[in-house]
């Protein structure tokens, strides 16, 4: 192999492969020798502007292969269905129970102007260990929906499952967890001084409704300051920072002081993402959420720009390129459903088989590390909620 050349992304061809890797620029793999351009990728390159990405190798054939059973996961827990089910239900139970706290939280503030610290930090504990103990289920994020609460408080409790994810991805000790915790449970309070009937429109926002929202990092962090001020439990500046700069970005296109990265604290770069990547993956009443696997992409092309380097790396080893709960299809045509990370290289997790390259039902439901040792046992592309969707109306999924 000789030095990188450049590839016109207009000369991407859909179900090809390269005999190197694929690079989007000097410091980034888009694509390894095993993984075929998908049509998906090269409309993303489109719309993100990209002329060229690069590489050292040529375009090849590509074919499809057997998946080795041998390369399952033997003795994997998750091969008992029962005991996955059971996985699922606490999961989402749990859940349900901390969106409702997170509301009675909000209330008791917006009420009151009192916050019960000692009750909000045994919380916050429990979240730390449901994650550290049921990783695999609570970061399900597809799974963590509570039917009739407002979206308020379920993407509070998201974004606090995610950002604490990555807390404990980066090893931060276990007094910032719950200071991290803390900060983004609250990091929407300022929407309780907010008309209801804006922030949670069923159309899109006008400029002017974006406007207010804008305001409610400021108001949150000017709520919380006066309650520290008169309060014998104040919350640390840390946890007044994450509040205040949630919004921010990088390249200073945030809001509301339009902070640069070395302005803008921890807690404030980890609740950014996680509030971005939860508010991207939700459904809104005007659009449906968008899929993890395109929201990664993204986030890491703005990595530079919007979001600090380690904190995203943190997420994607935390949820894998392909996020725990998305539903993929195997290069051969087998479906299933990714379960863990599985390794140290985010993209090859865990995937359990639901579905045959005939889309016969697998009775024993194998789980395999995919990995680029077999370019069969790597993931092609992922489905689609409306794909998704259509297939559990047949029967083919699991609801």
């Amino acid at each position: 192999m000789g030095a990188k050349k450049l590839v016109p992304v207009k000369d991407l061809k859909k179900d090809t492969y390269y005999d190197a890797p694929l690079w989007l620029d000097e410091n980034y793999i888009l694509l390894t020798p095993d993984i075929p351009v998908t049509q998906q990728l090269i409309t993303d390159l489109q719309n993100w502007g990209f002329k060229s990405v690069m590489t050292e190798g040529s375009m090849v054939a590509g074919g499809k292969a057997a998946v080795d059973m041998d390369s399952t996961i033997s003795g994997a827990t998750l091969n008992n269905n029962a005991k996955e089910q059971e996985g699922r239900n606490k999961a989402r139970k749990f859940f349900n129970e901390l969106v409702i706290y997170i509301q009675k939280v909000y209330d008791k503030f917006d009420r009151d102007g009192d916050l019960n610290i000692g009750s909000i930090t045994e919380e916050v504990k429990k979240v730390i260990e449901m994650i550290k103990e049921n990783r695999v289920y609570i970061l399900r994020l597809p799974d963590l929906k509570a039917d009739g609460i407002d979206y308020l408080y379920t993407h509070s409790a998201r974004t606090m499952i995610i950002a604490l994810s990555i807390g404990i991805k980066m090893k931060l000790p276990t007094f910032r967890l719950i200071e991290l915790g803390i900060s983004t449970m609250l990091h929407e309070i300022g929407m309780v001084k907010i008309p209801k009937t804006v922030y949670e429109k069923t159309t899109p926002l006008t400029e002017n409704d974006k406007k207010l929202i804008a305001t409610h990092p400021s108001l949150g962090f000017k709520l919380l300051q006066n309650y520290s001020k008169t309060n014998t439990t104040p919350l640390s500046m840390d946890i007044l920072m994450g509040v205040w700069q949630h919004h921010e970005r990088s390249n200073g296109t945030g809001y509301p002081k339009g902070l640069t990265d070395e302005s803008i604290t921890l807690f404030g770069k980890i609740i950014a993402v996680a509030c971005s990547y939860d508010a991207q993956i939700s459904n809104r009443p005007w659009r449906e959420g968008i899929n993890g696997y395109t929201i990664i992409m993204s986030m890491l092309k703005s990595m530079n720009s919007f979001y600090d380097k380690n904190v995203i790396t943190a997420l994607l080893m935390s949820i894998s390129l392909y996020s725990i709960g998305n539903y993929v299809r195997l290069k051969k045509g087998s479906i299933g459903i990714v379960v863990d990370t599985g390794s140290k290289d985010p993209r090859y997790p865990v995937v359990k088989l639901l579905l045959d390259e005939e889309m016969h039902i697998y009775k024993e439901q194998p789980v395999i590390q995919t990995t680029p040792d077999k370019p069969e046992m790597t993931i092609e592309g992922v489905f689609s909620k409306e794909e998704v969707e259509e297939m559990k109306e047949k029967g083919l999924l699991p609801s």
